[in-house]
């Protein structure tokens, strides 16, 4: 009765551990050398940069980050929130996510076209004191 008592309490432990952690996404890194733009502003020049695309998948949701120097900086996801829309524009051909803030319409997406492995972005910001929108496009390689 006692080894049947000690067996029990170890399951229950053990579940409880297992349930207890938290579940992490394993996030895929892509090195990318890409250049920004601002349509609006065309005189406007910005210095191409090496930035790193974070991809991380979790149920239904894709999380895009693309880490980099400003204005290299942003974030697309499919997961909706009180802040944000989102959505999963991953189709056959490529990989993507928008993101929209409900309250200042600012927008992001990235997506990754599959056959070339170049991205192309843009991102919503302030620019001179205007909102312009940013577009960022480049080869990324897949590491190995």
């Amino acid at each position: 009765m006692t080894m049947n008592l000690n067996r029990l309490l170890q399951a229950v432990l053990c579940a409880v551990a297992l349930l207890g952690m938290p579940a992490f996404a394993q996030t895929f890194k892509m090195p990318c050398e890409v250049e920004a733009t601002i349509p609006a502003a065309e005189d406007v020049k910005i210095k191409p940069q090496k930035v790193v695309i974070e991809i991380q998948s979790m149920g239904k949701n894709i999380f895009l980050k693309m880490n980099g120097p400003e204005p290299y900086t942003l974030i697309a996801n499919s997961l909706a929130t009180e802040e944000f829309t989102g959505k999963n524009l991953t189709t056959a051909k490529e990989m993507g996510a928008f993101r929209k803030h409900k309250v200042t319409g600012a927008e992001s997406e990235i997506r990754i076209e599959q056959a070339t492995v170049i991205v192309s972005a843009y991102h919503d910001t302030t620019y001179m004191g205007k909102k312009v929108r940013i577009n960022i496009t480049g080869p990324c390689s897949v590491p190995r």
